[in-house]
């Protein structure tokens, strides 16, 4: 059973969703069963995947919601990367370019590096590395809410406690950070500080 979202998952972009069909109801069977708790996540996923456009952002959003329940940054990254790619594939690169950036920063922070590798090629996709040739490092690129964000964890806030701050969510605050370090090229809370203190030094100084 452990092994059947990842033969459902290639076995659907292979195009060969009718041989993952009877194994989905397989799983669903043994998901309700309690054993796993990234099992309701998956088996969501797994309907996603197969032919349904018009349900693939209900369902994509009910994984995510189960993965947030549970935790487990490898899976929820891993559907942030099938939805990513799913919304690509339907013209709408805006928004798959936010679930993709979560997906790499989730699988850099695991060490999936081949993960990873899939996350960039999809962001290329969408146009990213036009803003990856922007210099590194620079707080230039963020919009304002995610710089008043990067700007409060830098000085130490929790993410509950940056939400009631700018009177937004957690999951908000959340969200908008996963951009700030897939963009800033960080992967912790630490680097980001240092990364602040240095531009905001620089900033001082009246250098660029």
């Amino acid at each position: 059973m452990l092994a059947v979202p990842c033969f459902v998952e290639a076995a659907s972009l292979a195009g060969e969703a009718d041989a993952a069909r009877g194994c989905v109801a397989e799983f669903a069977a043994w998901a309700a069963q309690g054993a796993d708790p990234q099992a309701p996540a998956q088996l969501a996923r797994r309907h996603a995947l197969l032919p349904a456009p018009e349900d693939g952002d209900a369902l994509y959003t009910v994984a995510l919601a189960r993965h947030e329940l549970v935790g487990g940054d490898f899976e929820s990254a891993r559907t942030q990367l099938l939805y990513g790619k799913w919304l690509r594939r339907r013209r709408r690169p805006g928004e798959a370019r936010g679930r993709l950036r979560d997906a790499l920063v989730s699988f850099e922070r695991c060490g999936a590096r081949a993960w990873a590798e899939q996350a960039r090629a999809e962001l290329r996709a969408t146009g990213e590395a036009r803003q990856a040739a922007e210099p590194p490092g620079g707080l230039s690129g963020l919009t304002p809410q995610q710089l008043r964000i990067a700007r409060c964890v830098a000085e130490g806030a929790t993410n509950r406690e940056v939400a009631r701050h700018l009177s937004v969510s957690p999951r908000t605050v959340d969200h908008h950070l996963r951009n700030v370090f897939a963009l800033l090229g960080v992967r912790s809370r630490v680097e980001l500080s240092r990364l602040v203190a240095r531009s905001e030094q620089l900033t001082a100084h009246g250098e660029p």
